[in-house]
């Protein structure tokens, strides 16, 4: 039999205040990160405290989680090894933690099951807050419940585990951020900017060549955007903007990694717009008040627009705007368009040209045979119609090659480019002037495609913060229904606590273990697996002084015992396989629940304790040594002033009956020397411990 615990929670002292810097788990870095994002400490520890932070970039729903257990822990000095005092009771604790996972979607509630622990007498209120709370889940899933999974909600509750956080984002080697402010180049460095973008310093004064400057960058770069207050001097180029510095956000410089996160949780979005509908459709206010009152329609009908936008690859969709599909069309197509103009020219030239009959005289003929002969001598002699046959070939095509671009007239210039000085057949466009419009269509799209990008980018980072909030009220929505389904199938009430007494009782109350058999077996049976399922037979108990016992005068006790027991201290005698044990297990899982601030077993009244024991019976004796640890810690926690709860299974076990007799009277007599101490004793050797006592 184990008897000590590791405590896996080291003791804590209850404080009122406390700051970051000395938060643990918390270091500089995240400190920084916190602030950054919150504001302000205050509002950074509320964060903290209300297990919030996965909101902020950087963190997970399991680390505010952790450090919201951790603020708890210290605020209200409390830990798990405060109430559960034996590694027995800590497996069932465990057990139960198990169970009542299997009613939880996501892994955010399966996280937050660990912040709940059994609370001593001394946080009473806490007990009756969330008793409070999860009232309203009972109340709600038994008005709603069977409607709402008809409709599939669990399924949707469970797509809500989906968010997908932008943590990674490559550097954008096409941009760049020009500025001749070492201020503000500082600040884009401070908010690391330029791990996204390249950023430089230039600078402009009246005796530099600021255009060719520009235009350097404008033809090395797609998108190139000058932040300062010197605008006026930059050159008008299609792909060069200019950001007034006081505006400058990630939004603005790098639209992409907002945009990717509405777009990679677009699915996600869908499905909380289809939870938020289902909860509005109930027409439910009270019992959903701690939710609703966080649910904005009209900022999610907002989102909902916004991410319309967007494809599911971080980009905008097609028909969204013409003129980028058209950009784009453009973009992708460039080379195929262009070779399919030398197509064209190529076709035109030899149907125009290739049939003709040209004239050569003889003294012509005999230079052709001299031997400095040259190709550019030899087009000499191609008749000028031909050649301006030609040139008109190659000018309207490489018009309609302008239209194709969709290239405004002012850039005819880059087209007369394309024409080669010397003409060959086939024809070709000059290598240098297809790179140099090839830049022009790529920037162009780019640019516009940047532009259209920052506008939705800022709007959608106006809402990014509320939907990381409504994400996380909609988590926490649903832990709140999977504990009302889980008291639903497990047909657990909210328990009766009282301050005006001492002990606990409860009627019609099912072991959890049972029930999940019986569960199992409803469902086996439902398809056809097995033909009757076993129902448990709910047992009925009470220990306790008399007001306890006078508030719940209406238990009806079952053979167990016929009367309410007016004491602290039960031995629960009985054959083999009676049921004993599984008594005290149910006792042992409905107190647990009950210090938990849950719903619990059957109708369950109690008075919290500040400490809870439970010791299985022993496979055989144990060795003196640990028998010798045995006593010791009964004596102590006998002779102790906390209020305690004492379960025990077959204790004999640890040494021979008749001594076990008077070793366990000897530990009875001290327990109740002590009025707050309460124990239930599973024996068979009730009439030798009473004859010693």
């Amino acid at each position: 039999m184990a008897v000590t615990q590791k405590q896996s929670i080291s003791q804590l002292t209850e404080i009122k205040t406390f700051d970051l810097a000395h938060f643990p788990g918390i270091g500089q870095k995240t400190k920084e990160k916190l602030l950054s994002y919150y504001g302000s400490e205050e509002s950074a520890l509320h964060a903290i405290k209300n297990g919030f932070i996965g909101c902020a970039p950087g963190f997970t729903f399991k680390q505010a989680l952790r450090f919201s257990q951790t603020y708890f822990e210290l605020k209200e000095g409390v830990s798990l090894s405060d109430v559960i005092k034996t590694p027995d009771l800590l497996e069932i604790f465990q057990q139960i933690k198990q169970i009542i996972a299997q009613y939880t979607q996501t892994e955010y509630s399966k996280q937050k099951l660990h912040y709940f622990i059994p609370l001593p007498s001394t946080k009473i209120h806490l007990i009756q807050e969330r008793h409070q709370y999860f009232d309203r889940a009972i109340q709600f899933f038994n008005r709603f419940g069977a409607q709402l999974e008809a409709a599939g909600f669990s399924k949707s509750l469970q797509k809500l585990n989906i968010l997908k956080q932008i943590e990674s984002f490559s550097k954008i080697k096409t941009r760049i951020c020009l500025t001749d402010s070492k201020q503000i180049l500082q600040e884009l460095q401070e908010k690391e900017f330029n791990s996204l973008i390249d950023m430089e310093l230039i600078k402009l004064d009246e005796n530099q060549d600021i255009s060719g400057l520009f235009n350097q960058y404008s033809r090395n770069f797609n998108v190139v955007v000058y932040i300062g207050r010197n605008s006026r001097n930059i050159p008008n180029l299609p792909n060069i903007l200019t950001f007034n510095p006081n505006q400058i956000d990630e939004a603005s410089l790098i639209p992409e990694r907002i945009i990717n996160f509405f777009s990679f949780n677009k699915d996600l979005i869908q499905n909380m717009i289809k939870i938020v509908v289902m909860l509005k459709n109930t027409k439910e206010t009270k019992l959903l008040q701690d939710f609703l009152s966080k649910i904005d329609l009209q900022t999610l009908k907002q989102i909902k627009e916004n991410a319309s936008v967007l494809n599911s690859n971080g980009d905008i969709r097609e028909n969204v705007d013409a003129t980028l599909d058209c950009y784009y069309q453009v973009y992708k197509n460039f080379d195929s368009i262009v070779s399919e103009a030398e197509g064209r020219i190529n076709q035109e030239i030899q149907r125009e040209i290739g049939d003709r009959s040209i004239e050569i005289q003889g003294k012509q003929i005999l230079n052709l045979f001299r031997n400095d002969v040259t190709s550019e001598s030899l087009r000499s002699y191609i008749p000028a119609e031909v050649d301006d046959l030609i040139s008109e070939i190659i000018q309207n095509n490489i018009e309609f090659l302008r239209k194709e671009l969709f290239l405004s007239s002012e850039s005819e210039d880059y087209f007369t480019q394309l024409i080669p000085e010397f003409l060959e057949y086939p024809f070709h466009f000059e290598d240098s002037a297809i790179l140099l419009l090839e830049k022009i269509v790529t920037a162009r799209y780019f640019t516009h495609r940047f532009n259209i990008m920052n506008k939705i980018a800022i709007e959608l980072e106006q809402t990014h913060h509320y939907l990381l909030e409504l994400h996380q009220t909609l988590l926490e929505f649903e832990f709140f229904y999977a504990i009302g389904r889980f008291a639903k199938d497990y047909e657990l009430s909210i328990p009766n606590l009282i301050t005006d007494g001492a002990g606990l009782g409860g009627k019609n109350m099912v072991n959890l273990h049972l029930q999940q058999e019986f569960l199992s077996q409803v469902k086996s049976s439902n398809k056809n697996e097995i033909n009757h399922p076993v129902t448990p037979v709910p047992i009925s108990y009470i220990i306790g002084d008399s007001q306890l016992c006078s508030s719940f005068n209406s238990i009806q006790t079952s053979s167990l015992d016929s009367k309410p027991l007016y004491a602290n201290l039960a031995l629960l005698t009985g054959s083999n396989s009676g049921g004993k044990t599984m008594c005290l297990l149910t006792f042992a899982q409905a107190i647990l629940l009950a210090q938990m601030g849950f719903p619990s077993i059957g109708s369950f009244i109690y008075t919290p304790f500040d400490e809870i024991y439970f010791f299985k019976k022993s496979s055989g004796q144990i060795s003196a040594g640990a028998f010798e640890t045995t006593l010791l810690q009964f004596v102590s926690m006998a002779q102790s002033s906390a209020r305690k709860l004492i379960f025990a299974d077959e204790l004999e076990a640890i040494t021979e009956p008749t001594a076990a007799a008077k070793v366990l009277a000897s530990i009875f007599t001290l327990i109740l020397s002590n009025a707050n101490n309460f124990g239930i004793f599973v024996t068979h050797l009730g009439e030798l411990i009473l004859s010693e006592l």
